[in-house]
């Protein structure tokens, strides 16, 4: 689609606003904590026949059932398929070539019937590579750890039968780093962690199904200063996705909580195309909040969350509705003395942690077992965490870290090895995907190029530049971990 900015700066809207939970919420679950679904997985050199993964009498005769999210690996450990790789040196004897191959993953449901006009199938994360069907249909390919997809499947989708859904997802290939990157960079073994059958590959992340209409609201983004104490001002810039044939005229509203902070605009989206709408103290007055609740790291204030409920409406009816919650808070930086030093709502940090390596090397840390993990990191005094070489892709880790004043010292996926990943462009439009998906999170305060070396040219250039513009230049982009104006690393280096 085609993409036009309008920046709202001449007149501010009143709206009353009524919310509409059925627009772009989750509509189904496909993740295997839903009972409801059983995924299965697969070596591809088994499957003879891929055609026959959408019969009506497929026999899944054979088949693991797998974990998603999670790996392949992972799937046949809980499947008692391997031994616990926990105990002794197990995970040691592990036959790799088994692992370090293409996989099927399949499942199958039914859609309960929805009024909504376009159902979507959503991914967060396939590892490293996934080529998605639904009832035989080829939807499109991932390409990276962190790239979503969004797939329309209307028109797909059988009303009163089974859908299958299927997924061939390729692994990493070695050497991992940085060759392979866009993926955890660990899964080879490191210093503290054992090699991986598999190299983590899998349906590493969530997926369901949302629905909507004809507009839909694309990656909206909240955006705060601070000039004082006792005010704070917020910004919002959102991308609307006209998915019709026809010209859409309607109106883009929302509500900041608390403070009851409402806001309203007409939009008309032509036939096809996109929409960058803009909006900020200029045209709305209200977007400036005195006495503000302001997000602050652990030690220093309390962690105030806002809550940004954002619809579009058009011809009577809910569009489309995204949730964002956010912090009010502003970053600045500084070298002087050549010291980092962060600074936060104008008051100096003194940054106390350590790295969080990965969540778990299996990937088996999930759900609410970030908010524990994180709220201990708080009762230890802590403030920051850093997510080591981008390890940890959850959206429940970044919750937590903003639940409980976490700073996040947040890296891209590259390590010291002066080499660079063998596709420079799906890389990069990972970094854009991880940027776009985690910027609303008050949390994160820094982004990091490159663990104990510096981004190989051209990189570190489109890092900087990436950061710049899909995060507007609010936080510092620091290209090495342990140089320029910091104090090194140990030993090992």
């Amino acid at each position: 689609m085609r993409t036009t900015t309008s920046n709202f700066i001449l007149f501010a809207l009143g709206a009353c606003l009524t919310l509409d939970a059925s627009a772009q919420q989750k509509f189904l679950d496909l993740d295997s904590s839903n009972s409801a679904i059983k995924w299965e997985v697969q070596p591809k050199d088994v499957v003879k026949d891929a055609t026959s993964l959408f019969t009506p009498n497929f026999s899944s005769n054979g088949w693991v059932r797998a974990v998603v999210p999670g790996t392949v690996f992972t799937s046949y450990v809980e499947a008692g398929l391997e031994k616990d790789p926990n105990f002794g040196d197990n995970i040691y004897k592990v036959d790799k070539a088994k692992y370090e191959k293409e996989f099927w993953y399949r499942t199958a449901f039914k859609i309960p019937k929805t009024n909504s006009e376009k159902t979507w199938l959503n991914f967060e994360g396939i590892n490293r590579k996934g080529e998605v069907y639904f009832n035989g249909q080829s939807l499109g390919k991932l390409d990276g750890f962190m790239q979503r997809g969004k797939f329309e499947i209307s028109k797909l989708v059988r009303p009163n039968a089974e859908n299958v859904l299927a997924v061939l997802v390729d692994y990493p290939k070695l050497p991992i780093p940085n060759l392979a990157s866009p993926t955890y960079i660990s899964s080879s073994g490191w210093d503290w962690m054992p090699h991986v059958p598999g190299l983590l590959s899998g349906i590493t992340d969530d997926v369901y199904l949302t629905t909507s209409n004809q507009v839909t609201l694309t990656d909206p983004w909240v955006r705060t200063d601070v000039p004082s104490l006792d005010r704070g001002e917020v910004s919002l810039q959102a991308q609307l996705d006209n998915h019709a044939t026809t010209t859409k005229s309607g109106t883009l509203s929302g509500v900041i909580t608390p403070g009851n902070i409402r806001f309203s605009v007409p939009v008309s989206i032509a036939a096809g195309q996109s929409r960058s709408v803009n909006l900020d103290k200029t045209a709305f007055p209200q977007f400036v909040i005195r006495n503000p609740k302001l997000w602050w790291p652990n030690g220093y204030g309390a962690p105030n969350l806002y809550r940004c409920e954002l619809k579009f409406t058009t011809e009577g009816k809910t569009s489309d509705l995204k949730t964002i919650p956010f912090g009010i808070k502003k970053y600045t930086y500084d070298t002087n003395g050549d010291v980092f030093h962060l600074h936060i709502n104008g008051k100096p940090v003194f940054m106390k942690g350590g790295n969080w390596g990965m969540s778990e090397y299996m990937l088996r840390c999930r759900g609410e077992e970030y908010d524990l993990k994180v709220k201990l990191h708080r009762d230890m005094n802590f403030n920051m965490i850093r997510n080591w070489i981008g390890s940890t892709t959850d959206e429940e880790l970044y919750e937590a870290c903003d639940k409980y004043g976490i700073l996040i010292w947040d890296d891209f996926w590259l390590n010291s090895h002066p080499n660079l990943p063998t596709d420079l462009e799906a890389f990069n439009n990972n970094s854009i995907e991880k940027i776009k998906r985690l910027r609303n999170h008050p949390s994160i305060a820094v982004w990091c190029g490159d663990n104990e070396g510096t981004p190989q040219p051209p990189l570190n250039d489109w890092l900087r530049r990436d950061v710049q513009l899909h995060d507007g230049g609010d936080r510092w982009y620091q290209p090495n971990s342990n140089t320029g104006a910091l104090s090194g690393s140990g030993f090992w280096v």
